[in-house]
């Protein structure tokens, strides 16, 4: 007899931030992802009071397994409070989903001073230690079903989650890429599992003209670079710490002049790390940012807020897009061709006219794929 299969967005649905996902197998209790969002200067996190007052459960407690797809802030950025309100569930990701993790979620209390960081610092570490590493390829059974891990593209250490149970193969994909980034490679397509349902994570579903090789990442770049070149020095304000390790990244590749480009504790400390496990960054033109920067023009590379330069420097907010575009999604979900794919993490559609990545499969013959854009604290029966 196969298992019920329930699936509850508690953010991250029809928005970007805040990505979490209940997910009951049979007995299971699962999360995938337990991100927090931004919008209009405000912190909002995923609802879990819409999941502690469902039929599911009563307790946070009651959850078995959380799956962290990725180190970005609105997929992992809410973990420390939900393991400081769940003791029970065991975590898992992938080494460097959890390298760049810790730095935003623990070093980064330390690094900016703030009151009593020290203790929020050590209380931090305690929860961080639950952490269990996982490896792409690998697989883990948990009773009624079984988990296989799969590289995700977008950002290192990133990964798919593929579960089992029954009869029954659920992809969970988290941000993926078909295409290389600047740091590295793209996803694995598990086309020959034979998997039923996706939940994929289509933040273009909504935008049919947006292509990923126009994102704003090298036009961030040329700014930079011909600013420098003008004689002003430049601070490159980046607030996500891995879209400024994929900015580096490029601008090095890009780098003829050899502009020499400075880089604050933020950024530093994480690529060390980053190099230590075999992912190589830094160039000669990279240097640790001291008390003293030199008078001639050069890149300064920051993720946290250093207003006091503002006055010496021209400042440039980097901002891009490594998700998948719209065309990398159909291909992906043509490849896998599932029976039913569930959307989240889709932002809003820029014209009421533009067709969604529903309503382009549907006129494809080949595609036999059911899409549902998944609300928010809506139960879904998969």
């Amino acid at each position: 007899m196969e298992p019920d299969i329930f699936f509850m967005p508690l953010g991250g649905g029809q928005r970007v931030g805040a990505s979490c996902y209940f997910l009951r197998l049979g007995e299971a209790n699962i999360l995938l992802d337990a991100g927090i969002g931004t919008e209009k200067g405000l912190v909002f996190e995923p609802n879990l009071y819409a999941l502690k007052t469902s039929c599911f459960l009563q307790s946070l407690n009651q959850i078995h397994q959380v799956f962290i797809s990725h180190a970005h802030m609105d997929h992992v950025g809410y973990l420390l409070k939900l393991l400081q309100e769940a003791d029970m569930p065991a975590v898992y990701m992938t080494e460097l989903t959890a390298l760049l993790a810790k730095y935003q979620l623990y070093d980064k209390i330390y690094m900016l001073g703030e009151q009593q960081a020290e203790k929020r610092r050590l209380a931090a570490q305690t929860l961080l230690e639950r952490i269990s590493y996982v490896s792409y390829r690998q697989s883990l059974c948990f009773g009624n079903y079984r988990a296989t891990f799969f590289q995700a593209g977008h950002i290192p250490g990133a990964m798919m989650v593929l579960l089992e149970t029954g009869r029954r193969k659920i992809l969970y994909t988290g941000d993926y890429s078909l295409s290389e980034t600047p740091l590295n490679g793209g996803c694995l397509v598990p086309e020959q599992e034979g998997i039923d349902t996706v939940i994929l994570c289509g933040l273009h579903a909504k935008h049919p003209d947006y292509k990923r090789k126009e994102n704003g990442l090298y036009q961030s770049v040329r700014m930079a670079c011909q600013t420098a070149k003008r004689g002003r020095p430049v601070l490159c304000q980046i607030r996500q710490l891995s879209k400024g390790i994929e900015f580096l990244k490029a601008i090095n590749h890009q780098n003829q002049e050899h502009i020499p480009i400075y880089l604050d504790r933020s950024v530093m400390s994480v690529i060390e790390r980053l190099e230590q496990l075999g992912i190589s960054v830094l160039t000669a033109d990279n240097h640790v940012a001291g008390e003293r920067l030199p008078d001639r023009p050069h890149l300064y590379l920051t993720s946290v807020d250093r207003r006091e330069l503002s006055s010496r420097y021209e400042t440039i907010q980097v901002d891009f897009s490594l998700h998948e575009d719209f065309a990398e999604m159909k291909e992906f979900l043509k490849r896998i061709n599932p029976r039913q794919a569930y959307l989240v993490h889709c932002a809003k559609e820029a014209s009421r006219e533009d067709q969604t990545i529903e309503q382009v499969l549907m006129l494809d013959g080949d595609c036999r794929t059911q899409i549902t854009f998944a609300e928010e604290e809506e139960i879904y029966k998969l």
